[in-house]
């Protein structure tokens, strides 16, 4: 089960998810960004992509709509993958996938119209991440998705395919027992906020540990 701990926003947040076993970091960046979120700057983004291990791969997750800026920032903070979080036009999505040879994550947000975007985009991604859209805001928003039509999303997505939408260490077993992604996503699941913050999303130790292990614990069991 891949795991990918999303909404990163510091080096001692990305070292305690590696260390615990992720297989990949988010960093939400540019566009369209939840007001609670903390949008790192580029240059800790790049500076704290140099201390990953070969093993763990570093997306930006952008609300960036413009092909040229998408490419740029991820070539800037030197990731190994690009998450496209909104709906850009597949012709956007096609260039992309020529002009680089990054990892590439669509987001599709889970409606019923979902299978049929599925057919449009799974072509140019390397992966289809599940999320739910609450209040304008792609990601990010802690809304629980339809668990059975993600089901069947897996079901007939030729690309692996990671779940997210309000997953957190109460619900993340029994939703994977449901829709058997190939890897889980989390934010505001693992995220730990104080009223002592200006920007309040940090992400808790304890939380992203158990997060990993009942992810990691569901393949040993399935």
């Amino acid at each position: 089960m891949l795991v990918k701990i999303c909404g990163i926003s510091n080096r001692i947040d990305a070292m305690t998810a590696i260390n615990c076993g992720a297989n990949a970091i988010g960093f939400v960046m540019g566009g369209k960004v939840l007001p609670v979120e903390v949008e790192p700057h580029a240059q800790t983004v790049r500076e704290i992509i140099k201390d990953f291990p070969s093993n763990v791969d570093s997306f930006i997750v952008t609300h960036l709509t413009d092909v040229e800026d998408i490419l740029k920032l991820s070539e800037y903070v030197n990731s190994t993958g690009i998450q496209i979080s909104e709906d850009i036009e597949l012709s956007k999505l096609k260039l992309i996938r020529s002009l680089t040879n990054k990892k590439i994550i669509k987001t599709l947000v889970v409606n019923n119209n979902s299978l049929e975007k599925l057919k449009e985009i799974q072509n140019y991604c390397d992966y289809v991440l599940l999320d739910t859209r609450f209040a304008g805001y792609t990601g990010g928003t802690g809304v629980t998705n339809d668990f059975e039509i993600c089901k069947k999303i897996v079901f007939e997505s030729k690309k692996p395919v990671y779940l997210a939408g309000g997953l957190n260490i109460d619900n993340l077993f029994d939703a994977l027992t449901i829709v058997r992604p190939s890897g889980a996503d989390v934010s505001t699941g693992v995220s730990t906020y104080s009223e002592s913050y200006l920007r309040k999303d940090r992400k808790d130790p304890v939380k992203i540990k158990e997060f990993i292990h009942i992810a990691k614990r569901f393949d040993d069991k399935n």
